[in-house]
């Protein structure tokens, strides 16, 4: 358990994967990623930054050394089993399939899971904890770079627009 973990603290025996929809939230989801890691925490997966599929359902990432869906997923489980707990990157609530899948894979190994907002599923909320109480400058970070990345997409499309 990490209940006394802060950003500030260098534990570099601290590694997670981060899941959520990589197809709604991939960019939210680096930036989640590179604040953990300058929390000192390895993050397992996602490892690229970059879809390389963006239309598709099922998402490849630019590192992916392959595409084949079971065989990714069966990568994400062997990385879950590795990592000392779970992100969930449930932006505005979404829980997409995969990510309960994961959710359910982490809970069954025995880690511990932290969301990024609260989990409104009964059979998964009491599982799963508010990730700022271990990180607190993740949902800080987050929230100021959504807005600027809102005031960014605004000022490109009122750009577009004339």
């Amino acid at each position: 358990m990490l209940s006394n973990t802060i950003c500030d603290e260098s534990n570099p025996t601290l590694s997670t994967v981060i899941s959520g929809s990589y197809r709604k939230h991939l960019r939210q989801i680096i930036m989640l990623k590179e604040e953990l890691q300058n929390c000192q925490v390895k993050v397992l997966s996602p490892v690229g930054n970059a879809a390389i599929n963006p239309g598709e359902e099922f998402i490849v990432l630019d590192s992916d050394p392959i595409s084949h869906p079971k065989l990714l997923q069966d990568s994400v489980f062997a990385k879950i089993r590795r990592s000392t707990f779970l992100v969930v990157a449930n932006f505005d609530g979404y829980l997409g399939r995969a990510a309960v899948l994961e959710i359910g894979y982490a809970i069954a190994n025995g880690l511990t899971v932290y969301s990024l907002e609260p989990i409104d599923d009964p059979n998964l909320s009491p599982y799963c904890r508010p990730l700022d109480e271990v990180f607190p400058s993740t949902k800080q970070l987050i929230s100021k770079k959504f807005e600027d990345l809102k005031c960014k997409l605004q000022s490109d499309l009122a750009t577009v627009k004339h």
